[in-house]
């Protein structure tokens, strides 16, 4: 094997947990992200890989957490788990290293016979993820060429007698396959005992044929709107991306039979602190909780006649063990305080945080958190000496630049009153907010991991600002610190004249 491939599969598993087993898929859904990409994506199809190197990866597993199957993170694509020839004996493996660890697999269904289940029964602690997409073999084989399209409906049937934890998944056609088969297939999911059903919008390209494209605008919010239909149902039906605009930890869903379900906690609930502190995010409040045993929470909800009600309850659950919160991923506090540290190491400089569409309500959150704290932290009470960041956030062009409110607090003989943009553009110290479009892929693709150098030079050239600094999603590059399409992240550093951070 290529010793740079063979690199970026150990980093797989060692940094994210995932172990890739093969890029085999025996589908060919209308829907496939690897369809109607742009030419030369630097990516890599492995098929199957061999027990010998499986084996090897397995001693680069993290021994807390669970061990993911049928995931990519990374450049691999992947396939599905069973379908690889010697599934049983990489399970066996994983078992004979690892005894008490999670398996997290994620597979159509296709495969998942009586044998299978019943063998991944004897082999608990087992998670499934089922790529159900709609509600009858006919709509499968339209949908994904299945074929074998009886037998995942014969699946969950299997996974429900045998009590096998899951979790269903459907990317929403309703564009091709109509609203009431989207209906069918929640509704499906939830019969059969689903601890969480996530419904993703579809994404598509600039190359994708018109029949698979839409208003994105449009159609989210009227996926949106329909399974808000569906929120009395005992499974929580979560739609994918979501639309963050804060830090909040508010609960987004709670797994039936958790620890959380027996509390008093309901969906919608904010946690406002965990074992007495305040978390800085959903990950935050997340990671909190799931290391603690019987956390102290606090929270507010909607009480009898929707009025707000605060209260405080001890979460019976064991350190480690899944709460049965669901929250949406927003910041891990790890990047805030990476971000933290590079603007005030930076505070003399011009800085561009540059970030995606999906997550400029996020990263915007951030910035206000950021600017509020060094507020508190240095200047209380606005004395002049202490020096800090102005903030600014900058949409897409100069002429179409957010209206943002650029502080004077941590400024020296600074008001605390907002200055106009004209004002601070000429001031060293300031943190632009720069949202790059992904130009590249086209069509409704807006996430960071997916934006090339290419994106990014195109944002830094609309910008009216020369900086001397800009901090990088990280999940844009590779460990060799290339994009998608090969280039590396230093090729803006020459053209752009400006240092780069990877965050």
């Amino acid at each position: 094997m290529d010793p740079k491939l063979k690199y970026i599969l150990l980093k797989t598993v060692q940094d994210d947990g995932i172990l890739p087993i093969t890029s085999v898929c025996n589908m060919a859904c209308q829907f496939c992200s690897h369809r109607n990409n742009p030419p030369g994506l630097d990516v890599h199809r492995l098929g199957h890989l061999d027990l010998e190197l499986i084996e090897e990866l397995l001693q680069y597993l993290d021994p807390e957490g669970p061990v993911i199957i049928g995931e990519s993170a990374t450049r691999i694509i992947e396939g599905d788990p069973l379908a690889h020839p010697e599934f049983f004996q990489i399970i066996e493996l994983v078992r004979e290293s690892f005894p008490l660890k999670g398996i997290r697999i994620t597979t159509n269904g296709s495969f998942l016979d009586r044998e299978r289940v019943d063998f991944l029964a004897g082999r608990r602690p087992v998670e499934l993820n089922i790529s159900l997409n709609c509600s009858s073999p006919e709509e499968r084989v339209f949908l994904m060429a299945d074929r074998r399209p009886e037998q995942v409906f014969t699946a969950l049937e299997l996974l429900a007698e045998r009590e096998l934890v899951f979790h269903g998944s459907i990317v929403a056609m309703p564009h091709l396959m109509g609203w009431e088969s989207l209906g069918r297939t929640i509704e499906l999911l939830n019969g059969y005992g689903a601890k969480s059903i996530r419904i993703f919008l579809p994404g598509f390209t600039r190359y994708s044929s018109a029949r698979m494209q839409f208003p994105v605008e449009e159609m989210y919010g009227r996926i949106a709107e329909f399974i808000e239909g569906y929120k009395g149902l005992d499974t929580p039906v979560l739609l994918e991306p979501p639309a963050i605009n804060d830090l909040q930890a508010v609960v987004k869903g709670i797994i039936p039979g958790s620890p959380a379900a027996r509390s008093n906690l309901k969906k919608g609930a904010l946690i406002t602190a965990v074992n007495g502190e305040r978390p800085l995010s959903r990950v935050d409040a997340f990671q909190r909780i799931l290391v603690s045993a019987n956390p102290l929470l606090q929270y507010e909800q909607e009480g009898v006649g929707g009025e707000p009600v605060r209260g405080e309850l001890v979460l019976e659950k064991e350190a480690g063990e899944r709460s049965g919160l669901i929250l949406d991923y927003d910041l891990d506090p790890a990047v805030m305080d990476q971000l933290t540290r590079a603007f005030l190491q930076n505070r003399d400089k011009r800085i561009a945080l540059l970030t995606s569409v999906a997550a400029e309500g996020i990263m915007g959150a951030f910035l206000d958190y950021y600017r509020h704290s060094l507020k508190h932290l240095y200047n209380p009470l606005q004395q002049d000496s202490v020096q800090g960041n102005c903030v600014r956030q900058s949409r897409l062009s100069p002429d179409r630049q957010s209206a943002c409110r650029i502080e004077g607090a941590g400024q020296r003989g600074g008001t605390g009153q907002a200055e106009g943009p004209q004002e601070a553009a000429g001031r060293e110290g300031c943190i632009d907010l720069l949202v790059a479009e992904n130009r590249f892929f086209g069509g409704s693709i807006i996430a960071a991991g997916l934006l090339t150098v290419s994106d990014i030079m195109d944002r830094l050239r609309e910008s009216s600002q020369s900086y001397d600094l800009l901090l990088l999603p990280g999940i844009i590059f590779d460990n060799f610190g290339n994009d998608l399409s090969g280039r590396n992240y230093r090729e803006i550093e020459e053209e752009a004249g400006v240092t780069v951070e990877i965050i």
